[in-house]
């Protein structure tokens, strides 16, 4: 039968599991970063293609947070923050700059970053910074 100190130590680490999930970083490698243009709206963007184990690690992070949000950075700048309606699995993606730009950086500015300082991380956009 367990002991008292068993049964409280169990509950701790039943309520410490959710915040758990939150805490995971990814970081991902890009074999390559391109700035460019949206034709249609002229808004600047990045193109992203992964390096293929980032493809998979994206896609795993992903899949188990479909429905919730989550943020891209490139050297610590904030890239992105979505709510994912899907695992994202494919190979590439586009980031399209917001109305404020890409924290104050240029396109061109972000693609080399990226390139530069090992690529990009995602995470839970409740995570502390």
């Amino acid at each position: 039968m367990p002991s008292m100190r068993q049964l409280a130590r169990a509950a701790v680490l039943a309520a410490l599991l959710p915040c758990a999930a939150y805490a995971e970083t990814v970081v991902l490698h890009a074999e390559s970063a391109t700035a460019g243009a949206d034709p249609q709206t002229a808004a600047r963007k990045v193109d992203v293609v992964l390096k293929p184990e980032s493809r998979q690690a994206l896609a795993d992070f992903t899949r188990d947070r479909v429905g919730k949000r989550i943020q891209l950075r490139s050297g610590g700048v904030l890239l992105s923050s979505a709510t994912l309606r899907s695992p994202l699995e494919g190979d590439s993606f586009t980031i399209t700059a917001g109305e404020h730009g890409f924290g104050g950086k240029s396109a061109e500015e972000i693609a080399q970053s990226i390139m530069k300082n090992g690529g990009l991380t995602v995470d839970d956009e409740n995570k502390a910074k």
